[in-house]
């Protein structure tokens, strides 16, 4: 049955259901490896996987951090040893896979996976107020359901249990300038700047200005823990 934990930070529900200290963890998707760095603070080893190469050097260039190692890499093509990883974690990435890909990236999971090993799904969902500002330029409405519906078709039987938790997350722009910012500097996502400051997604945004000056928005989210991989 699915779980309703309301208003959350993905750090504080990511503490309450696993326990990574003293474990090797990939992370997989890493983005700019923010993650990989909160994790190596909680006691675990991490292993970074990007498959974007402009964002897998930035990776590389980056200041070391103890117990943290990048690698440019797909999902499907891992580069560590048989049942070698206590746990895997799609930080909002796994909706990035390509469709295609999918059969291939839950067989890594049971070729990387030791037996007592989890895999850690977080995914937004394509609704709320933060959907509702950045839809106009990105709508991910049908590849978040895609990685839905693969989690239910490969990783369901690929796994003996699994959690299913609901929450929403806060996010708090000072202005609509460092919105539309953080999109154009994804190396991974190509926007035309014209799509992303257009007046009516302006508009949308600041509709949701707090009592503070600033502009909070809210973004469902979804948690797929599997535990027990099958052989």
């Amino acid at each position: 049955m699915a779980e309703d934990w309301g208003f959350q930070t993905d750090e504080d529900v990511l503490d309450q259901l696993i326990t990574v200290d003293n474990r090797f963890i990939v992370d997989a998707g890493c983005g700019a490896g923010g993650l990989c760095r909160e994790l190596a603070k909680r006691g675990a080893r991490v292993l970074g996987i990007e498959p974007d190469p402009v964002q897998a050097e930035k990776n590389n260039q980056a200041p070391v951090v103890a117990n943290v190692g990048f690698k440019q890499a797909g999902a499907g093509d891992i580069p560590v040893e048989p049942h070698s990883v206590d746990g895997v974690i799609f930080g909002n990435s796994m909706h990035h896979v390509p469709a295609v890909h999918y059969p291939a990236v839950f067989a890594e999971m049971l070729r990387i996976l030791k037996p007592d090993g989890f895999l850690y799904v977080k995914e937004p969902i394509a609704n709320g107020s933060y959907q509702h500002a950045m839809e106009l330029f990105h709508n991910e409405t049908k590849v978040r359901l895609d990685a839905y519906n693969a989690l239910v078709k490969y990783a369901g039987p690929t796994f003996g249990a699994m959690r299913e938790i609901y929450y929403d997350v806060e996010k708090t722009f000072r202005n609509f300038n460092e919105f539309a910012n953080h999109y154009l500097s994804l190396s991974y996502n190509h926007y035309a700047e014209a799509d992303v400051r257009n007046d009516e997604v302006k508009q949308r945004f600041e509709s949701h200005q707090n009592s503070y000056g600033s502009y909070t928005l809210t973004q469902p989210m979804r948690i797929n823990l599997y535990t027990q991989p099958t052989r």
